[in-house]
């Protein structure tokens, strides 16, 4: 085997061990502040300060060529961060690991740390050029392909050592340019499947809440209907033999129609739903006479705790009619 191709399974060993590294790290909390749709500061932040560890962490991986100069792994830590974080982050990334880069020495250093910089700001314009394509990591994948480009280039240019510089370039250009690139799709595409994942999770407890709104306003619908006419029957009997009665029980149920308008949301306090039950009790208990009383005993702390609407209403009359079945008809609430 020859020396580029050892160098390329060399590289990609350790690419491979720094895209595990990562993945390990995505698998705690920290992928929470990489799959937003919008980063707010401290999302920033944590980004920087992780894609500078991976980034560093990529230089100390890196194979010495000759008199410093490193076929590394650098550049994905600063392309995915100018990639998902845009210009500020990448540009961050690069200038810090950059630095850390020249401090190592090298006729490549300056060159190279200039080309780190000039990286996470490519990966942040690709993101921003191809921002209809969403998170993709074949758009990822090929801004590090133009980047390790760049670095070429830059080095020829920077490092001051024409005939050297080509002759290291024929060394670990390839490598870097197909390992680097490989490391970056492989990156972003966990980033990716992590951020569809989040996402199909939030749509699940979006539907459900839906369900749970939508059941409430199907149980509404039900109960009000029921109600209605059977609260026209019992006024419509009693405007013959009891007229006052009539209208009490009229205003109840203008009462209770009214408090469910007043109702905004799917949440109520206990002090209105149990307003609406009495309501509703006065006019069930003209319906049925002398067969249904009602008394209630509550804890007036309990007043203003909220929940559901239409929570009490089925429970008083499922239990009236239990114990109606039962030939009861005297029934206590507390």
């Amino acid at each position: 085997m020859d020396g580029d191709s050892m160098l390329m399974l060399d590289m990609l060993e350790r690419m491979s061990l720094i895209t595990i590294f990562t993945y390990i790290i995505f698998q705690t909390d920290i992928i929470k502040h990489l799959v937003k749709d919008e980063y707010d500061k401290k999302d920033k932040i944590i980004m920087i300060v992780l894609f500078t560890i991976l980034s560093i962490t990529g230089t100390y991986f890196g194979i010495y060529i000759t008199d410093n100069s490193l076929a590394n792994s650098r550049p994905i830590g600063t392309i995915v961060a100018g990639y998902l974080g845009g210009p500020v982050v990448g540009v961050t990334v690069g200038i810090i690991s950059g630095l850390h880069r020249y401090t190592l020495g090298g006729f490549t250093a300056l060159a190279c740390s200039i080309s780190t910089v000039v990286e996470g700001a490519i990966g942040a314009g690709f993101r921003r050029i191809f921002k209809d394509k969403g998170l993709s990591p074949i758009i990822a994948g090929l801004s590090a392909v133009v980047s390790e480009i760049t670095q070429m280039i830059i080095i020829l240019i920077f490092s001051g050592d024409l005939e050297t510089a080509i002759l290291l370039e024929e060394k670990i250009a390839a490598s870097m340019i197909i390992i680097n690139s490989v490391g970056v799709f492989l990156i972003v595409m966990v980033v990716d499947r992590s951020k569809k994942l989040v996402d199909g999770q939030v749509k699940l407890v979006k539907l459900k809440e839906e369900n749970k709104i939508a059941e409430l306003k199907a149980l509404k619908a039900q109960i009000e209907p029921h109600f209605l006419f059977n609260s026209l029957n019992v006024i419509g009997a009693y405007c013959r033999t009891d007229g006052e009665k009539a209208r009490n029980l009229i205003l109840n149920l203008s009462d209770y129609f009214r408090g469910t308008l007043e109702i905004e949301g799917d949440f109520s306090t206990l002090q209105k739903e149990l307003s609406l039950v009495k309501a509703y009790v006065s006019i069930e208990e003209a319906r049925f006479s002398n067969r249904l009383k009602v008394e209630f005993f509550i804890d007036n702390t309990l007043l203003d705790i909220k929940f559901p609407i239409l929570i009490i209403q089925p429970i008083v009359e499922n239990a009236w009619n239990i114990k109606k079945d039962r030939g009861g008809n005297s029934e206590s609430y507390s």
